[in-house]
């Protein structure tokens, strides 16, 4: 009859098993690494005889403290300066369609001085604004928006930086003659009759050559630039002086 294995055997038998895994899988790295390093030599032979460098360099490492925000497009921002002479043809285009005279772009208004700006929008020349001073007195004679770039407020960041440069200057009243009197009155110039004009304004160039049909606004240059919109009214001042004062509405007499 045969005789049931003894403990001692069966221990013996699963200590055999065990070593002879781990003899297989000291094996199987053995390989692996032998085949890496003899991947390895022949690819440093080959780079020498081609006259690489070995080890190959390193890719630079990312800095970790970029952040990711940092390649995304900076916001653009808008810039003033005064105009050069290289701002001449898109300019004149610009002065085409106001009543300031061209050929005047470059000279200074007789007992006056003349300030010409250009506002630049990523590098690229948005609109022009001319002031011509004289004395407490100031005169914006021209401003000016590239068509394809009205309505995004270039225009009253024109504005805004005259009025400041006005303030700094010591400009005391500044006026304007324009045919849209809705943009006027938005950035702060408040309406004025002609004939309620000082006499020596009225004799300003840009006022006295303003069309009659042209309504003439006012302003207080301020250190911000900026004044509140008077717009307290359902319709403008300027409408007002164009169709005259309201007629009261006549009030129903209730009948008995």
């Amino acid at each position: 009859m045969d005789q049931a294995p003894q403990p001692e055997d069966a221990a013996n038998t699963e200590c055999e098993e065990r070593r002879a895994d781990v003899q297989r899988r000291i094996d199987e790295v053995a390989g692996v690494l032998a085949e890496t390093l003899l991947g390895m030599w022949r690819a440093k032979h080959r780079a020498e005889r081609r006259g690489e460098p070995w080890p190959p360099p390193e890719h630079p490492k990312p800095d970790p403290r970029k952040s990711v925000l940092s390649d995304k497009p900076k916001a653009l921002r808008r810039a003033f300066r005064e105009l050069a002479p290289g701002d001449e043809p898109l300019v004149n285009g610009l002065l085409q369609t106001t009543w300031f005279p061209v050929l005047e772009l470059w000279l200074d208004p007789a007992d006056g001085k003349r300030t010409r700006a250009v506002l630049e929008y990523g590098h690229v020349v948005m609109g022009i604004v001319v002031l011509d001073e004289y004395g407490d007195a100031a005169v914006l004679r021209a401003l000016a928006v590239r068509a394809g770039y009205r309505r995004q407020g270039h225009g009253r960041s024109l504005v805004e930086f005259i009025v400041r440069h006005a303030y700094q200057t010591g400009v005391g009243r500044m006026y304007a003659a324009s045919g849209t009197p809705w943009f006027a009155e938005e950035v702060g110039f408040e309406v004025r009759e002609r004939e309620l004009l000082p006499e020596n304004t009225r004799r300003i160039p840009g006022i006295i050559d303003a069309p009659r049909n042209a309504f003439l606004f006012e302003l207080t240059p301020t250190m911000s630039g900026r004044r509140a919109p008077r717009r307290s009214v359902p319709r403008s001042a300027s409408e007002a002086i164009a169709t005259g004062p309201r007629q009261p509405r006549r009030q129903r007499s209730s009948k008995t």
